[in-house]
């Protein structure tokens, strides 16, 4: 009985997987790992790291594109996000098609006076 029940588990997962909704390049998931400080100061940068999955959980080479709705940080294509206001909150996502990331939400804050970049 019991080896019945295992063939039943396994066999549900693969169906399961196969549901999941992928890009063109097999990816599934993307896993962006948070930075040791969500606090930017004004002028400074944080470079966020993100990996494709498939669904193996195995990398897949894929561009990874950054974007921000806001104006008070940019994005590079290489995810380096700098602060551009001295308050207020900034927000990225990863994206690989049309499959998003958790947005990632930064508080930011003043530079110490004598340190300011901007006018």
């Amino acid at each position: 009985m019991r080896s019945r029940l295992m063939i039943g588990w396994t066999l549900m997962g693969v169906i399961g997987c196969s549901d999941l909704p992928t890009t063109g390049d097999g990816v599934v998931s993307l896993q962006v790992v948070n930075p040791a400080t969500q606090l930017l100061t004004e002028g400074s940068s944080v470079t966020l790291i993100a990996r494709a999955l498939d669904a193996d959980g195995e990398e897949v080479a894929v561009a990874i594109a950054w974007s921000t709705p806001d104006t008070t940080i940019s994005v590079t294509d290489a995810g380096v996000v700098t602060a551009l206001a001295a308050s207020g909150t900034g927000r990225v996502q990863a994206a690989v098609g049309r499959l998003r990331s958790n947005i990632i939400t930064f508080s930011l804050q003043p530079a110490p006076s004598g340190l300011r970049t901007g006018p």
